[in-house]
């Protein structure tokens, strides 16, 4: 692929598919078996680089590389290497198993996934949602999510820079705006550009959808509207330019359903174009945990910045619900 300026481009080279799917048959039902796992797929053009990840919450714990369609190993973190070196020199189910024993016995991985209090992190919920609206989708839903924690490609630093520039720009003033009519109390930082978008969906009308998670964080989830404010503008602009996008989608979900990845039963309703639309939402824990202050903040934050925002919830099975107080 020729890197102009910008590009979305997921699908993982034929050779790391090929080994996923023969070398290690076994890895993807293993990770379905478990419910604290759940996969992240990529491929940079720009390095030539393909990977397939297993995370639990949010610790990346396996990852198999293939750079210019060579296998360049299984990596992790060196904290989750050092735990089980034979596992990453020679993987097999009865190892993963032990090497996965070892992970939930260090209260140090907790953070990512649930506290030793019982609490459950937001990685809990990235897990949750991300195998229920995949391999998990039914029929009787509206959307899949055909990506998770990804930014959009640039060719180099300058034309990234130069690319978002009206955008920062845009964001810097709106959130001049909010200091000055907002009454209530605002961080003393509030970014105006952000990195990794965490999930992003599509639908049967071929909209997309644009999924932050702010699990049970009040203040955070009171100014998500800023942050993916951010990622609309990005993914507005990139729907505008790259008339590969739609296709480079729909390779990339045939190849995910084809290795299991996402449930089949999408072929028939996969979307013959994109409608160019995007639905920018917010996903919170309970809302029993939102203050009243909270839900004002956001609104105010959410007509400012993005008015079309949704906000949902979920339930223990991973299902995303309306959110009543701030939809109320």
């Amino acid at each position: 692929m020729e890197i102009i300026t910008t590009y979305y481009d997921r699908i993982m080279c034929d050779e790391l598919v090929q080994h996923i799917t023969q070398e290690l048959d076994w890895l993807i039902p293993f990770v379905k078996r478990h419910e604290s796992l759940d996969f992240q797929t990529g491929h940079d053009p720009k390095q030539n680089r393909s990977w397939f990840s297993i995370y639990r919450g949010t610790g990346r714990i396996f990852q198999v590389l293939f750079r210019k369609g060579k296998f360049a190993g299984y990596k992790a973190a060196d904290k989750y290497m050092r735990l089980d070196e034979e596992f990453f020199s020679s993987p097999s189910p009865s190892l993963f198993e032990k090497y996965l024993s070892k992970i939930e016995a260090e209260k140090e991985f907790d953070r990512y996934y649930i506290a030793t209090d019982g609490t459950h992190k937001e990685g809990y919920y990235q897990t949750l949602i991300g195998r229920r609206y995949t391999f998990n989708y039914q029929e009787s839903d509206d959307f899949i999510i055909i990506d998770k924690e990804f930014v959009i490609g640039f060719k180099d630093e300058v034309i990234k820079t130069e690319w978002n520039k009206d955008i920062v720009y845009d964001q810097q003033k709106n959130i001049t705006v909010l200091r000055s009519t907002y009454e209530g109390k605002l961080p003393k930082d509030i970014k105006a550009e952000y990195g990794e978008f965490d999930f992003l969906g599509l639908n049967k009308n071929g909209d997309i959808l644009i999924m932050e998670l702010k699990q049970d964080a009040p203040a955070k989830t009171a100014l998500s509207p800023i942050q993916t404010a951010y990622y609309y503008k990005q993914l507005s602009k990139l729907l505008s330019g790259d008339n590969l996008l739609y296709e480079h989608i729909k390779t990339m979900v045939e190849q995910k359903i084809n290795m299991g990845l996402i449930s089949k039963s999408f072929l028939r309703y996969f979307p013959s174009k994109l409608s160019n639309k995007i639905i920018p939402c917010v996903i919170y824990g309970k809302d029993s945990k939102l203050s009243k202050s909270i839900c004002e903040r956001y609104c105010f934050v959410r007509d400012l910045f993005l008015p079309s925002m949704k906000a949902f919830t979920c339930d223990e099975k991973g299902t995303i619900l309306t959110s009543k107080k701030l939809e109320g």
